[in-house]
């Protein structure tokens, strides 16, 4: 713009010269001058003054949240790197070349709680124990916990679900019958009393003090010289993150053994997990539910299954009601799944050599929601209620 100005201005100077040398008479230089400057100042004002553009703007786009990708696995042909009993991948698939390792853990008396090491478990099974308890197996194969228990003695039906899942076990002793009878069935595969670091007390001596060592479990077993700690054949299971069709609500949910012992799991949107609440007993014998975390962690439990198993409980003791046999084979056993906020009554079936596995009355598999499951044990006649719209419980009954 400026150049095109000043060479506007030479040309009315050259013209004004031009006329000027025409003349008989010597020009008046002040007259030039002026005449000059009025050109100029014409010639100026006659320039337009540039707009200038607009400044650009950039317009964000919309963030689009990506639609996770559905994953998918079982009943067999599990990738290396999945673990067939979560349906999770793993991040170090060599941990699947070892058998699972399961652990007794108490639930009473309440000194045992928090748990430690619960939050890093495949799978827990939760089943009565007689007088009003419950214990815990703690199932732990795509993840090790450095600390895990309470661990307290074993029970019958420990040994056919260590067969199930072809894992070890790790335990407090037992009665002496049933200690014949798990060791009948797992031979060297059961670890019990103090072998530390994998199964050892924390302080003194007592009913809540031995906590186990999933690693360390698995390298005491592999140094016996009649272990067998190759890879599991563990197919059965089926995960989808996508849910099964119908189902009722259920975004809350009780598992009733007795007084004073509610297992109680509320549906968690946020996090896709159940989560776990326990009761709390003052002095005064008033029960209100708090959550129940891991001492590990200091996080509430959160579960992405929560399953109720259904079977005959023959009591063997009579009414001394601490010795019972569950009776878990078969095809036709009824079953409740819930994930996602949602109930499924469904059926189950297992036999003694492969994980339980659940099919609809067409006998097509139903798929649990990949990660971590709790599986309580009831009896057969136990009973299944709505108390209000979506709320459920279960209370035991046996047989």
């Amino acid at each position: 713009m400026k150049q095109h100005l000043t060479q506007k201005v030479i040309s009315i100077v050259f013209l004004l010269a031009l006329v000027l040398s025409a003349c008989q008479t010597a020009p008046d230089p002040q007259v030039m001058e002026q005449t000059l400057q009025a050109a100029v100042a014409q010639t100026l004002t006659a320039v337009p003054t540039a707009t200038p553009l607009p400044t650009a703007t950039s317009t964000p786009l919309p963030t689009l949240t990506p639609t996770p990708a559905e994953v998918s696995y079982g009943p067999a042909n599990f990738p290396e790197n999945v673990n067939p009993l979560t349906g999770l991948t793993v991040a170090n698939p060599g941990i699947l070349n070892r058998r699972p390792v399961m652990i007794k853990v108490a639930n009473f008396p309440p000194e045992s709680r928090p748990h430690a090491g619960l939050s890093y478990a495949d799978i827990v099974f939760d089943y009565y124990i007689g007088n009003g308890a419950n214990r815990f197996l703690a199932l732990y194969y795509g993840q090790d916990a450095k600390q895990v228990g309470p661990v307290r003695s074993g029970r019958m039906i420990d040994r056919w679900l260590v067969r199930m899942y072809g894992g070890i076990l790790g335990m407090e002793y037992a009665f002496v019958s049933v200690f014949n009878e798990i060791i009948a069935q797992l031979g060297s595969r059961v670890i019990y009393s103090d072998h530390c670091p994998a199964l050892c007390s924390d302080g003194p001596l007592t009913e809540v003090s031995r906590f186990a060592n999933t690693s360390e479990m698995t390298k005491l077993y592999a140094a016996k010289t009649t272990a067998t700690n190759f890879r599991q054949t563990l197919d059965g299971m089926v995960f989808d993150s996508v849910s099964p069709a119908g189902g009722m609500d259920a975004p809350e949910f009780t598992m009733h053994y007795g007084k004073n012992n509610n297992a109680q799991w509320k549906y968690d949107t946020a996090s896709g997990k159940f989560l776990r609440w326990i009761d709390q007993v003052n002095s005064s014998g008033e029960a209100t539910m708090i959550p129940l975390i891991d001492r590990i962690t200091g996080k509430q439990l959160g579960f992405s299954n929560i399953v109720v198993i259904f079977a005959e409980i023959e009591t063997l003791n009579g009414k001394t009601d601490s010795i019972h046999e569950y009776h878990i084979a078969g095809e036709n056993g009824r079953a409740l799944i819930f994930r996602d906020g949602k109930m499924y009554d469904v059926l189950y079936k297992s036999v003694y050599d492969t994980p339980i596995q659940f099919i609809d009355k067409d006998k097509n598999p139903v798929a649990l929601q990949p990660g971590n499951t709790w599986m309580h044990l009831t009896g057969n006649y136990s009973k299944v209620t709505e108390d209000q719209p979506g709320i459920w419980m279960v209370s035991l009954r046996t047989p």
